[in-house]
């Protein structure tokens, strides 16, 4: 049976920093359009440097980082970006600062400012566009951040630890937000955490990266999946812990 080509697609990808040896070695990813695609590892493995390279923001030493089909040259207007700390501009209100990936391009139009307040709309924060960073609470930054990616309609979403640093309520309302609006949109998302119950809960798949290289991919096939209620079966915790082994060292995983 045939399969969509996939929309992202990392190719035998290295990269090495100046002096270094290669943080990303010949790392091979596939992702359809509209997966979400989870990338979990330990700190140093790569997962950032791999996410730069898809998002063009670096370019790979060997290999190749394909977007719909093209090679990758540097950053795709196709790629929208979130980051572990919100990094909103303090002296731009946050309308201003939901705007910016348009304004850096061309001028903001009126239609620029309906979209980005409905997509502030849609994350509940609308009333707080006027106001400034210092204003919002470590929930609401990041659900402007969240609107900064997605206001202009990417096909692709990557995303970098963006819940890390908040509490675990507002975490997993942030989860739920992210689903609603990237299903609505079939949009294709690579996500990056060290957090394996998050992996699970948000992926259609999750990947293991270790030394630079993507190891087992999961496929998560869950009843009622992305329901609250997912995260209490039994399966939900079952993958987490195949996860959870998967990323341990041989000696680890062999005791």
């Amino acid at each position: 049976m045939p399969t969509d080509p996939p929309f992202l697609a990392v190719e035998q990808a290295s990269y090495a920093y100046p002096g270094e040896g290669p943080t990303v070695d010949r790392a091979d990813l596939a992702l359809a359009p509209g997966d979400f695609h989870c990338l979990v590892g330990r700190s140093g493995c790569g997962k950032t440097t791999l996410l730069k390279l898809a998002a063009g923001l670096v370019l790979p030493t060997a290999g190749r980082v394909r977007i719909a089909g093209r090679a990758l040259t540097g950053p795709s207007r196709d790629v929208g970006f979130a980051f572990q700390s919100p990094s909103l501009l303090e002296w731009r209100t946050v309308l201003d600062n939901v705007l910016l990936p348009i304004s850096l391009h061309r001028r903001v139009r009126p239609a620029d400012r309906a979209a980005a307040l409905d997509w502030l709309d849609r994350l509940g924060i609308a009333e707080h566009g006027p106001r400034y960073p210092r204003q919002l609470s470590g929930g609401q930054q990041s659900r402007a951040a969240l609107a900064r990616a997605l206001v202009t309609a990417p096909p692709a979403l990557l995303m970098d630890e963006p819940f890390a640093a908040l509490d675990a309520i507002t975490r997993e309302e942030l989860q739920d937000d992210l689903l609603r609006l990237t299903r609505e949109r079939g949009t294709t998302v690579l996500f990056v955490t060290h957090d394996m119950a998050e992996a699970v809960y948000l992926g259609t798949h999750v990947s293991v990266m270790a030394r630079g290289r993507i190891g087992r991919t999961f496929a998560v096939d869950l009843p009622a999946r992305h329901g609250a209620e997912s995260r209490y079966d039994p399966r939900f915790t079952a993958l987490c812990h195949d996860i959870r082994a998967a990323l341990a060292p041989p000696a680890e995983a062999a005791a």
